[in-house]
């Protein structure tokens, strides 16, 4: 009966743990997700435009003399 103070610490522990991952976990995912469809907005502008999505433009002339 004497580990019972130290394993429900250690139980407390982990679930603290467990909680702030999650709402890790859910926040990083909602940053992500924020990310992807900005860039997809962006990316859409360019097409309607009739150009390239900026992570496909070409390099530019100082890029291609190195």
């Amino acid at each position: 009966m004497n580990n019972i103070g130290p394993t429900l610490a250690k139980i407390a522990a982990l679930a603290g743990g467990v909680f702030a991952g999650a709402l890790l976990t859910e926040w990083l995912d909602k940053l992500l997700a924020t990310r992807a469809q900005e860039q997809s907005e962006q990316d859409s502008s360019h097409y309607a435009q009739g150009l390239q999505p900026h992570s496909q433009l070409p390099a530019s002339e100082d890029d291609q003399k190195k």
